[in-house]
């Protein structure tokens, strides 16, 4: 019966393995994390501008004055949501380039034994295809001895 190939480092490219795929999840929650701060910039975006929109109408019926002084705090209040979120997106790009230069880093030393292994395999094969080439040799050879001694 003929040996199953067995890869002596198949362990470590397991952990490799696995370690790249953790890193890529993690690279998918930062970049959820980057398009959710961009919606909510879009979102504040449009809160100034249906708050300006209420003032312009607020101011053209007949309103007090509480009201109208209520309009530029709240406009304040979310560009300074803005500025706060726009931080929190630097941040968060610069954390996900940094996450992948890991992932790619992962890659590539699971890549190195992944390629070894596949160097090995073909050895393998090669060794395998040449012990099976001799044994059928060898049988022909058998049935040809078997032949001209039965004659």
């Amino acid at each position: 019966m003929a040996k199953k190939f067995k890869f002596k480092l198949e362990g470590l490219l397991k952990i490799r393995k696995f370690k790249e795929e953790q890193l890529k999840v993690e690279l998918g929650k930062i970049n959820g994390e980057v398009l959710a701060v961009k919606n909510r910039i879009i979102q504040l975006n449009e809160e100034i501008r249906e708050a300006y929109l209420s003032q312009e109408a607020t101011l053209q019926s007949q309103a007090d004055g509480q009201l109208a002084r209520f309009f530029p705090y709240f406009i304040q209040a979310k560009r300074e949501d803005i500025k706060n979120q726009e931080n929190l997106l630097y941040s968060l790009e610069k954390k996900y380039q940094k996450k992948l230069a890991e992932v790619s880093k992962a890659m590539g030393e699971s890549k190195v034994i992944d390629s070894m292994k596949e160097s090995d395999k073909e050895k393998w094969r090669k060794e395998r295809d040449k012990k099976e080439m001799e044994e059928i040799e060898e049988v022909i050879s058998m049935r040809r001895n078997f032949k001209g001694h039965s004659l």
